[in-house]
């Protein structure tokens, strides 16, 4: 059988129309991944950035509590917990962080937790050593207090520097990953560029 052009001209334009075809499914499929990728990067940050949030709000209790020793935590933190649904965020960042990040996010809650359970021990303590006690619970008390405050102080350094840590790791989360996963070769100095 011998190919003659009105042949070869069909064979051609449905070889065309094909191969249109599969680049045109060959981008959709690059785009449609793009886009998801883009708005689950985005929901990625919108977390990061309520827990950041969050987590700043208690390091600034923390601070303002060792600032004035003798003030409401709990007043404060209540404020602080309302204003966060610490199940959403515990949630979103179950799905959306990384092990590193979540292992950071449970530093930073144990260090706090460890702080404010032996501020809390140290108030009770500080509480008993002004008037309207008996000088004994007093003598007690005020050893007591001058025996927990530097490791009151102590955890307070420890929990700073975990919510520091947490900071760090949602920063290089948030701003370098989508830079970083794109430089060929990998810049070490990045923080999250995988070398």
């Amino acid at each position: 059988m011998e190919i003659t052009p009105v042949i070869a001209t069909l064979t051609a334009a449905g070889f065309g129309s094909l191969m249109t075809l599969l680049v045109a499914v060959v981008v959709q499929k690059t785009t449609l991944k793009r886009e998801r990728n883009h708005k689950l990067w985005e929901r990625q940050v919108a977390v990061f950035e309520e827990s950041l949030r969050h987590e700043r709000n208690l390091a600034q209790k923390r601070r303002d509590a060792m600032r004035d020793p003798e003030g409401d935590l709990f007043l404060s933190l209540d404020q602080v917990f309302q204003e966060a649904d610490i199940a959403k965020i515990s949630a979103n960042l179950e799905l959306y962080g990384s092990p590193e990040m979540r292992a950071a996010h449970q530093a930073a809650w144990e260090a706090f937790r460890d702080w404010m359970l032996e501020f809390i021990q140290w108030q009770v303590h500080n509480k008993r050593t002004g008037p309207g006690h008996e000088e004994e619970v007093r003598a007690e008390a005020v050893r007591e207090t001058t025996k927990r405050w530097p490791n009151v102080e102590k955890l307070s350094t420890k929990a700073e520097e975990a919510h520091e840590e947490l900071a760090k790791a949602m920063r290089g989360k948030a701003i370098f990953e989508p830079i970083a996963s794109h430089v060929s070769p990998p810049n070490r100095q990045l923080p999250g560029s995988g070398a």
